[in-house]
């Protein structure tokens, strides 16, 4: 998991700019919140505040430059469940993190003007991760 931290903070958010939305797509446990906790420590956000949103929805980290938007979408089950007007309202202020949004791809596509990232994140041993980052969009 420590892996997973260090190509968030070092590897990944370094490239991610105000305005994108980045997609965190893995099963229960393969360390979709740990990602968060590394890519928030690049912006100068303590990783000790990070948790999962599974049932507030969304957690706002305040950044000194920017803020994170970390939500997650797991209990949602379709589009018009899904706040996407006010998820892009906040676009502007800051870097959105979904966790399990990969069936939203489409509709967010709609919405974001920025650029949208999907991370495959899958377990391939009990301490292995296979991490997979595409851009979706160029905008």
């Amino acid at each position: 998991m420590e892996e997973t931290y260090n190509i968030a903070k070092k590897g990944i958010a370094p490239f991610v700019k105000k305005g994108d939305i980045v997609i965190l797509d893995g099963e229960l446990g393969a360390g979709k919140t740990t990602f968060v906790r590394g890519f928030v420590e690049f912006f100068g956000i303590n990783p000790e505040y990070v948790s999962s949103p599974t049932f507030t929805l969304i957690n706002i980290y305040k950044g000194g430059e920017i803020d994170i938007f970390h939500v997650d979408f797991y209990r949602i089950l379709e589009g018009n469940d899904v706040f996407f007007d006010e998820l892009i309202e906040l676009q502007d202020n800051g870097i959105t993190v979904i966790e399990w949004g990969k069936k939203f791809v489409d509709e967010l596509k709609e919405y974001c003007e920025g650029n949208i990232y999907v991370l495959q994140i899958k377990k391939s041993e009990e301490f292995t991760r296979e991490l997979t980052f595409e851009k979706y969009t160029d905008n």
